[in-house]
């Protein structure tokens, strides 16, 4: 133990000499700034400043006048321009570069607009490196001019024309991108929160015993982070037998301090000794690998915290009672609760699944042992998300489970579902069975802005060739079902891209 706390000292301790270079290296750009003077002519430009984001640079100019500034990366191939506008009236200026093209002169006008309304021009250039892409992004079909861009876990960022725009290097085993920022996730250790020109600013420590799935991770409103994962000393009761458990677990880290604030425990609530989607005890994703839980998302609107659980349905859990305010998988194994088989039935927290005309699905249905075109329980889930308007969207791995009653499909599906959690109600907005199976990782993403639903696999394992996978990533109209966008996403190998976000470069892009 001795020897543990030592090496999370040294770490952290190292973490924290990191921020204080990146904040040193911030202070050289300053003073580089006050040797000269820089105008909206000929600014200082620093590119890459925190050699992390190789498509990024950092402006510092002035101008004779209080103006807001708007920046503006011009297309290249048609992609259309990206453009942002800094409306705070200054006379001195620090701009953020992000979305450069790889290997590319780019183009970037900067436009000044005093408070009079009067506007000054200039474009500069800045010629970016070849960067190692990590992948290979093929566009196979387009049909709109959007300006989207897709991120990656890896902290790499595409356009729909298959251009990279951002490539980020740190150190980090799986890399969010949340309300404009990256948070960097290590198995063992803890979060790292970087800005999205690489600057590092703050570490956060994960409790004793606690180890991330790395594979889940989200903000509160007040930007508290929910983090998944286990704690290396729980057990639960499996077949009569005490036994070690894994990825139950949910910590609530405080963005200020760093503080552990909330732990939920999911084996208390839910109940580790179902064997529907997996026999607990005895299955190959890890021993007692019961839950495995995947996403989290919370909803300000009844402080609940929806949770994808791979093997145990989703769930969503009250932050402060504990309580499960729903769930929503087969009607199978609910009888009980708790790490010892001792809480109460859940079975009055299913939700009962309705047809398209809103009424209740027979009995064998709400089992999941009969099929209906109309709905379909989502197993072996990932990437739970719910929209501003209270939809949840999901991907279903689906494939085999141990239950051979379970209706499952042979090939994934993306499913977008309607709850109303007065009734206890789930009915079917969306479901899109795919063409291919992807057994890992995935999401679905239902914008509600533009009615799209973007859906990525990641990994597609092709049959005929050993160590061969690629990822998949189609967007759809979500009333007429057509397919908008289709690309392929080859890593390397059965090596693949966990999931995949909606990004923004700045907090509002112009078209």
């Amino acid at each position: 133990m001795k020897h543990c706390l030592f090496f999370i000292f040294m770490m952290s301790s190292l973490n924290a000499f990191a921020v204080q270079n990146d904040q040193n290296r911030l202070d050289q750009i300053n003073a580089q700034y006050e040797e000269m003077a820089y105008s909206l002519e000929e600014p200082l430009v620093i590119q890459n400043p925190f050699s992390r984001n190789e498509l990024s640079a950092l402006l510092k100019f002035s101008t004779p006048e209080e103006s807001t500034i708007k920046l503006t990366i011009q297309k290249k191939d048609g992609t259309p321009s990206l453009s942002y506008s800094f409306n705070e009236f200054k006379s001195e200026h620090t701009i953020p570069v992000l979305g450069l093209y790889a290997n590319h002169l780019n183009q970037i006008q900067i436009e000044a607009s005093n408070k009079n309304k009067e506007k000054q021009t200039s474009i500069i250039t800045i010629q970016t490196p070849k960067v190692n892409k990590r992948a290979l992004y093929i566009v196979k079909e387009k049909k709109d001019t959007q300006n989207i861009f897709h991120y990656l876990h890896d902290g790499i960022v595409f356009d729909e024309d298959g251009h990279i725009r951002m490539s980020f290097k740190g150190d980090f085993e799986m890399l969010y991108y949340i309300n404009g920022e990256l948070i960097a996730e290590d198995r063992n250790l803890g979060l790292i929160r970087y800005d999205l020109l690489g600057q590092k600013k703050q570490t956060y420590q994960y409790p004793e015993n606690f180890v991330s799935f790395t594979h889940g991770l989200t903000q509160k409103p007040n930007k508290n982070f929910l983090v998944i994962g286990s704690f290396t000393d729980k057990k639960a009761l499996f077949n009569q037998k005490q036994a070690q458990t894994q990825r139950e677990f949910i910590i609530e880290i405080d963005y200020q301090t760093g503080k552990t604030v909330n732990v939920i425990d999911l084996a208390e609530i839910l109940n580790p000794d179902r064997s529907v989607i997996i026999k607990s005890d005895t299955q190959n994703y890890g021993l007692n690998n019961w839950c495995h839980i995947n996403s989290v998302a919370y909803d300000a609107k009844d402080n609940g915290i929806l949770i994808s659980c791979r093997h145990a349905g989703l769930q969503k859990i009250h932050e402060k009672t504990k309580e499960p305010l729903f769930i929503l998988s087969p009607h199978k194994g609910f009888e009980k609760s708790g790490r010892n088989g001792q809480g109460p039935s859940l079975e009055d927290k299913l939700l009962t699944a309705l047809d398209s005309k809103g009424k209740p699905l027979s009995l064998k249905h709400q089992e999941g042992s009969l099929k209906s075109n109309e709905f379909k329980w989502p197993t072996k889930t990932h990437d739970a998300k719910i929209t501003k308007e209270g939809y949840i969207s999901v991907f279903d791995n689906s494939g085999a489970v141990y239950d051979k009653n379970l209706v499952t499909t042979r090939n994934s599906n993306a499913q977008v579902f309607k709850i109303d959690p007065e009734k206890k109600t789930v009915q079917s907005v969306w479901f899109m069975p795919l063409e291919f199976y992807s057994a890992s990782g995935s999401s679905v993403i239902y914008d509600t802005d533009t009615n799209n639903v973007t859906v990525y696999a990641s990994v597609i394992l092709d049959n005929e060739q050993i160590g061969w996978g690629t990822g998949r990533l189609l967007r759809f109209d979500l009333k007429t079902k057509e397919k908008l966008f289709d690309a392929v996403i080859y890593r390397g190998g059965e090596t693949y891209f966990y999931g995949i976000q909606s990004f923004s470069f700045y907090p509002k892009e112009e078209k």
